[in-house]
């Protein structure tokens, strides 16, 4: 039996992993100043010490990382006070990397930064997986020496359109489409291209994600499911629903997995939670996208965890610290009993204050809703904050994908939200 560390150190801290707080251990945190300043007291004084870090304000999912030095120095000072830590735990994408870094640091075990950044990296990643025998796009680095005459050589090579990226970013976060390949050639011809980008065809089909466990090389759960929109049009185009309703095809949730167990060992991954994008292309082909070593964003784990009683977040912090884990139950979603479900968030509104002054369609959800959080008369959006905000949360549970997707769509069509600038 595994002994329960009595020193842990976390890296970032979102408020919806409170729930998996450890009160046997001597826990100590460290996050950005800004993030610091917003705990409230009660969760704050739970950890014996917080370490505060300077970073730039600007939202980049590499801060953590930049910051790696400060992490060290906060570490080793908490290492003096209470002890060598006995584990270090990152959940999120920007503390998956340093919390790496700060084991190989530490001289623990556990996920080694080599598979940490290939996680991050997407062009390193596409290259570990393409040359397992993967389909992915095609892709190439890009950067401040990238030339108006090498985009147009790119944009030759990708004529059904490129998408310029950040190499170590997610939630769509400085993604640029150019559906006419020309664009991004005057793209670069007028403005040139920042360093640590990364250019990849844009690839027609729909966009799936994976999600999971894997311990030992040997992936313990898998669902699977395919988004309402693609994450990126919900961000940049607003109007669509955030959501994914789950694969119910069990020889396409085969091959999806197939492929994914072919990522993981590309990567590196033999112990951890995955989440993990691709394609179904028209002719049926599967494309991979991406991977990530953290459970899935928006209502996904959440989703997982209450319609199949998978919880993702816990299976993490179970890595991390070392510890067996606790889901021993049926290997996929369709074994579960659960023939279909999905989730759907009806986002909020960004920019100034608003204070919700109308509620519509509560009284037309169909009959496969088995949760719902909805928007309540008076209630505030400050247009700041998390990158998905929800003004409305469902969950589904129905017979079959076709009709969970119906639902959802329809759901989407009938709740509405009404608001009202705040005014002074």
């Amino acid at each position: 039996m595994n002994r329960q560390p009595s020193h842990v150190v976390h890296i970032g801290f979102d408020r919806k992993h409170e729930r998996l707080f450890r009160p046997e251990h001597r826990s100590t945190l460290l996050l950005d100043e800004a993030s610091a300043g917003a705990l409230p007291a009660g969760l704050r004084d739970r950890f014996a010490a917080v370490g505060e870090l300077e970073v730039p304000a600007e939202a980049d999912l590499g801060n953590y990382d930049s910051a790696f030095d400060q992490i060290a120095a906060h570490a080793d000072k908490f290492a003096a006070e209470f002890g060598a830590p006995a584990a270090v735990v990152g959940l999120t994408e920007e503390s998956v990397l340093p919390a790496a870094r700060l084991r190989e640091h530490l001289g623990l075990a556990g996920m080694r930064p080599d598979t940490a950044r290939l996680l991050r990296d997407k062009v390193g990643m596409k290259e570990a997986v393409r040359a397992a025998g993967v389909d992915t796009p095609h892709f190439l680095p890009v950067g401040p020496d990238t030339t108006a005459g090498e985009a147009a050589r790119i944009a030759a090579l990708m004529p059904g359109g490129v998408v310029l990226k950040p190499r170590s970013q997610a939630a769509a976060m400085g993604v640029e489409v150019f559906t006419d390949p020309a664009r991004f050639v005057d793209r670069v011809r007028d403005g040139g291209l920042a360093a640590g980008h990364q250019v990849e065809e844009f690839v027609s089909g729909d966009l799936c994600h994976v999600d999971g466990l894997v311990r030992g090389g040997r992936v313990l759960f898998i669902g699977a499911a395919t988004y309402l929109a693609p994450p990126y049009d919900v961000v940049t185009e607003g109007g669509l629903p955030l959501g994914s309703v789950s694969v119910d095809d069990p020889a396409l949730l085969a091959a999806m997995e197939e492929l994914t167990t072919r990522v993981l060992d590309a990567v590196g991954l033999a112990d951890g939670v995955f989440h993990l994008e691709l394609f179904v292309r028209p002719d049926g082909r599967l494309t991979f996208l991406e991977v990530a070593g953290r459970p899935g964003g928006g209502g996904i784990a959440d989703h997982i965890h209450y319609a199949y009683g998978v919880d993702l977040a816990e299976e993490a912090l179970r890595v991390c610290l070392g510890e067996p884990p606790r889901h021993d139950g049926p290997r996929t979603i369709l074994e579960t009993g659960v023939a279909a479900s999905g989730w759907l968030h009806v986002l909020s509104p960004t920019g100034g204050d608003q204070r919700v002054v109308r509620v519509d369609g509560a009284d037309r959800l169909p009959g496969s809703v088995v949760r719902s959080s909805l928007a309540r008369m008076g209630d505030t959006f400050t247009g700041v904050g998390e990158l998905y905000r929800a003004a409305g949360r469902f969950t589904f549970v129905g017979g079959s994908t076709e009709q969970v997707t119906a639902d959802a769509r329809h759901t989407w069509s009938v709740y509405g939200v009404t608001y009202g600038l705040l005014t002074a």
